[in-house]
């Protein structure tokens, strides 16, 4: 009995002693640099094999003895040792990235990081330095050149024009076909309200996307596949662009960091080349336009020996002296810091632009505020605030006679534009059909408004160590005001008596995600996520317009005084609902299997198809962990990736689904008419709508050599869109209806990119990185709906783009030579070339591949970079020439009176041709001309991107108030070879929509010079 109760005693006594030296410890493990909490982190005890693993917002739990140390590891951060806190108090562990760190955490869908090792499917991520660095009023045109599978076209090179972004090629025939943009997990709309008289005539305007502040910009991930989206639901069928903004962390603790840049640009325009040789005439004869009289040609005589009442004529260059030097001013300042509780950001820029056309200018000022605080213990909220005001001052583009490149271009170089009104008031012109450039300039314009305001709040809790709940709220609203005139006397418009209109749009986006995920792992081999979510995402579209036509009192530029008004409203609403899930497995950090899932419905489909599920499967194998490689000198990181989704899409308007009552217009005749109004019903039919359907196969091989001095990343896909939804589909006439709203097509993508990453050189003193990316797309159409032989996508009837069954997406059609079945030329008895009567396809603009190169050289304070950029294949409609040539002014014409052998046979008789004939006024207005396939251009180009030269002064700065100083010079946009007699084959009249390759009188890109200045203190 006594013996018993002396061993209890003594038990007890050892468990109460072993309690006492036993504690448990908590915290949290964070990224030194930006403060983000790391999930999946090890916290090891030193000296035993006892752990656990950080939950999804770094917090930990771990009993341990007292007086412990703990060892925190995690791929891509230098392990850290930890001695426990005899206070008991949270330790805040922060870790800092590895210079051996096979890769890195990037953010993923939903704006979760994770760690790039583990990933199941190909993305890639641009440092948000890189973005700023490329000095590019438009967030899209930063990303050129630097992403594989990402293809970018700008429209124009006037300030605040659209650019356009497609990730692995075009997946819908006429609906949206650019990457979704997400910025910190919220949806924003990149959509281009577009010129109102349409892109053909008007041009374009800026794509939203260019509301986006660069200098707040930490990085962007480009998700490319489908089962890297599923999560996002439909909208990022095609793609997403995941923009994580700056939060203070890491700038510096306790007191504020104040950040200063400034820079200033001159830009120069890429003109097309001319002739100068021959004055303004016909047949060799010279017509004067500077003393009356009129001609539309300059097939004149030589303008060297040209000579008016014994007074030698001027040559003139028109082009050049329209045409000025542009200028940007941009100015950032930012005030930053955190403690360990809370972290904010307060940045506010000013960009201004003065393009190289008179009265066109661009300007933004954009303010971001980001605060976050731990309001609890496990509780953290996170608030911001991007407010931005655009105001864009435009001249028309494109086949309008409003747009003043259709005289600067074709206007003879023996014609003076000056002065531009005659003594009775009208236009001083060389011919009757087209205006004064200067006169346009001085009486039209577009002005283009914007405010905007993008809030996000995020509440994030974590109830256990492991598991974390997460409230997302997000807006995007914005006000776009578009005010357009033409003052009387304009030539080739509505109305010689002018005319204006007013266009407002009120957008209003709301998106809401509420988010349950559990980060656990089972002993030491086992890890787990799961992500358990809702979405609701609701638009709100309203468009009011105003046109009035007809001035009462010249140069008064109001609704109130023009004598015939119309106006219109539209109101559009749509709401999505989503429900999702994602469970990741990883076994020995090695193996890795992913499963996502979604339930989406959706407003703008067929009630009976209102709902549609997919999701996606794939899998990682890091073979070098199974083979014990990671240590190996060579090969010390491999990978192989494979995955599978399907993914349904709802990429139709709202209100597709009804024929609704517009108003009439029979004839030359509008309503109201009369004092009457009138309305028919809509000539679109409304067929019942079912969801797009995209299923993709991915596979791919990542690989790190010479402990990651070189890393080579290849991915091959296969994506398969069916049942694509399109709008005005031509039907056939015995319906009742001309077109119709209608699944009509399949479509298939496959291809494969490859992304080389090297670092050739790397001391104490200098390092050398070369990137290199390769993209290869076969974009084909597969299928059309039945008794459907086309899509027209953009352009004229002839010539136009369109997509055609068993074609690549995009084909050029129009006029064309005459040829044999051989593909010769057949020529006429006089030995010229013939125009066929029938139209057929005459090029294709999607490229054959894209790559890009990106070199960073450091050296000591000094830093050498650029970027190149090369498209191969894809051809352009250039329409320009399609006129110019003729009027007699491109370049080429300058070889008339020289004498050719057209290659072909005689058609009468078959004969190979030998006959030699000059280059007449005649063949090139009435034949070469006449066939549009003379105005296909090879859309090939070789672009020196962006090339960069920076100094840091921040090893002169001790015992300043400055932490760093650093100047840099910056040239964009130099094209370094192209075969396309424009400006500059990357641009494009149709903006940012689907009809891509055609250019017809477009403001010339620019090549530019930048000095910039940044400082912090």
């Amino acid at each position: 009995m006594k013996k018993g109760l002396f061993l209890w005693l003594f038990v007890t006594i050892c468990m109460l002693q072993a309690y006492a030296q036993t504690r448990t410890i908590t915290g949290k493990v964070t990224d030194a640099k930006d403060g983000s909490p790391l999930p999946g982190v090890n916290v090891l005890i030193k000296g035993t094999s006892k752990g656990t693993i950080s939950g999804p917002d770094g917090n930990f739990k771990l009993e341990a003895p007292a007086g412990a140390s703990l060892i925190f590891s995690f791929v891509g951060y230098a392990n850290q040792t930890v001695a426990a806190d005899a206070s008991g108090n949270p330790l805040v562990v922060r870790l800092t990235g590895s210079n051996q760190s096979l890769n890195e955490l990037v953010v993923t869908a939903l704006g979760i990081k994770r760690d790039k090792r583990t990933l199941t499917y190909a993305t890639q991520e641009v440092k948000g330095a890189s973005i700023v660095e490329a000095k590019q009023n438009n967030l899209v045109n930063a990303l050129s050149g630097k992403v594989a599978g990402v293809q970018i076209t700008n429209s124009s090179g006037m300030p605040g024009s659209s650019a356009r972004i497609v990730i692995r090629g075009n997946s819908s025939l006429t609906g949206e076909n650019q990457a979704l943009v997400v910025i910190d997990g919220i949806p924003m709309d990149n959509g281009e309200a577009g010129n109102p008289d349409g892109a053909l005539s008007g041009g374009g305007t800026s794509n939203r996307a260019a509301d986006i502040d660069p200098n707040i910009i930490e990085s962007i991930n480009v998700l490319k596949g489908s089962a890297a989206t599923a999560l996002y639901g439909s909208a990022a069928a095609k793609g997403a662009i995941i923009i994580t903004t700056k939060n203070g962390m890491g700038a510096g603790a306790g007191k504020p960091t104040v950040s200063v840049s400034s820079s200033y640009s001159f830009e120069n325009p890429i003109l097309p080349k001319f002739q100068d040789k021959y004055a303004q005439g016909s047949g060799g004869k010279y017509v004067n336009g500077n003393a009356g009289q009129l001609g539309s040609a300059s097939w004149g005589p030589l303008i060297d020996t040209l000579k008016v009442g014994g007074v030698p004529v001027q040559k003139r260059d028109n082009i050049k002296d329209f045409f000025r030097t542009g200028h940007t001013t941009d100015n950032n300042v930012s005030v930053s810091g955190y403690s360990d509780k809370s972290n904010y950001l307060v940045s506010y820029s000013f960009v201004k632009t003065d393009g190289t056309m008179p009265n066109t200018d661009y300007s933004r000022h954009a303010l971001f505020a980001k605060y976050g605080i731990e309001l609890a213990k496990n509780l953290r909220l996170t608030t911001q605030f991007n407010y931005i005001h655009s105001d864009n001052d435009r001249l028309l583009e494109g086949n309008g006679l409003a747009n003043p490149l259709w005289t600067v271009y074709a206007a003879p170089i023996s014609w003076n534009p000056f002065p531009t009104t005659k003594a009775d008031g009208s236009q001083q012109v060389y011919r009757a059909a087209r205006n004064n450039p200067y006169w346009l300039v001085d009486n039209t314009g577009l002005t283009d408004k914007v405010n905007r305001i993008i809030p996000v709040i995020n509440l994030s809790y974590s109830p256990l160590s492991w598991l974390t709940i997460t409230e997302r709220f997000g807006a995007d609203m914005y006000v776009n005001n578009t005010d357009y005139h033409e003052n009387m006397g304009i030539i080739g418009s509505k109305s010689v008596d002018g005319r204006l209109y007013k266009r407002d749009i009120q957008y209003q986006q709301f998106n809401h995600d509420l988010i349950i995920q559990a980060h656990k792992n089972f002993g030491t081999d086992w890890t787990t996520d799961v992500i358990l979510g809702n979405n609701i995402l609701s638009n709100y579209n309203n468009n009011n317009y105003v046109e009035g036509v007809g001035l009462s009192v010249p140069g008064l530029y109001t609704v109130a005084n023009t004598s015939n008004v119309t106006s219109s409203y539209y109101l559009y609403k749509s709401r999505k609902v989503g429900f999702y899930a994602q469970a990741n497995v990883e076994w020995r950090k090695m193996l890795t299997l992913a499963v996502t899932g979604r339930y989406d419905g959706t407003s703008v489909l067929s009630k009976d198809k209102q709902f549609y599920p997919y999701g996606s499967v794939s899998g990682g194998f890091i073979f070098t962990e199974a083979l014990g490689m990671s240590n190996n000198k060579i090969l010390n990181f491999g990978k192989v990736r494979v995955s599978y989704s399907a993914v349904g899409n709802d990429n139709v308007g709202p209100y597709s689904l009804t024929t609704p009552y517009i108003k009439a217009s029979v004839g030359n005749i509008n309503f109201p008419f009369q004092g009457q109004n009138g309305y028919l019903q809509s000539t679109t039919y409304a067929y019942p709508l079912k969801n797009e359907s995209v299923k993709e196969f991915e596979v791919g091989l990542e690989t790190k050599f010479f402990q990651n001095r070189a890393g080579l990343e290849v991915s091959y896909f296969d994506r398969k869109s069916a049942d694509l939804l399109t709008t005005n589909t031509p039907i056939s006439g015995a319906t009742g209806y001309p077109a119709a709203s209608m699944n009509s097509g399949d479509m298939r993508n496959k291809g494969v990119e490859v992304v080389l990453n090297i670092t050739p050189i790397k001391t104490k003193n200098l390092t050398w990185d070369i990137g290199v990316n390769y993209t290869k797309i076969d974009n084909k159409v597969t299928r059309l709906a039945p008794g459907l032989n086309s899509i027209f996508l953009a352009g004229f009837t002839t010539p136009g783009i369109y997509a055609f069954a068993d074609q690549a997406y995009g084909v050029i059609m129009g006029t064309h030579f005459k040829r044999n079945d051989a593909g010769q030329m057949l020529l006429s008895d006089d030995g010229y070339p013939q125009v066929a009567d029938d139209i057929a396809p005459i090029g294709h603009v999607t490229p054959k591949w894209l790559g890009g190169l990106t070199s960073t050289l450091t050296w000591k304070a000094f830093t050498f970079s650029f970027v190149l950029d090369h498209k191969h294949g894809g051809d352009i409609l250039n329409l320009d020439n399609h006129y110019l040539l003729f009027y007699g002014t491109p370049k080429v014409t300058e070889n008339r009176g020289s004498n050719v052998v057209f290659p072909g046979v005689i058609e009468s008789t078959g004969k190979q041709n030998t006959l030699s004939v000059p280059y007449t006024q005649s063949y090139y207005t009435n034949i070469y001309s006449a066939a549009d396939e003379s105005s296909i251009e090879d859309g090939s180009f070789l672009k020196l991107r962006q090339v960069s030269l920076g100094y840091n002064f921040g090893h002169m700065l001790k015992g300043t108030p400055f932490k760093s100083l650093a100047v840099n010079v910056t040239g964009t946009n130099f094209i370094l070879h192209k075969n396309y007699t424009g400006s500059d084959p990357e641009v494009s009249l149709n903006g940012s929509g689907n009809g891509q390759g055609f250019a017809n009188f477009m403001v010339p890109s620019n090549h530019t010079v930048i000095i910039g200045l940044k400082a912090t203190f």
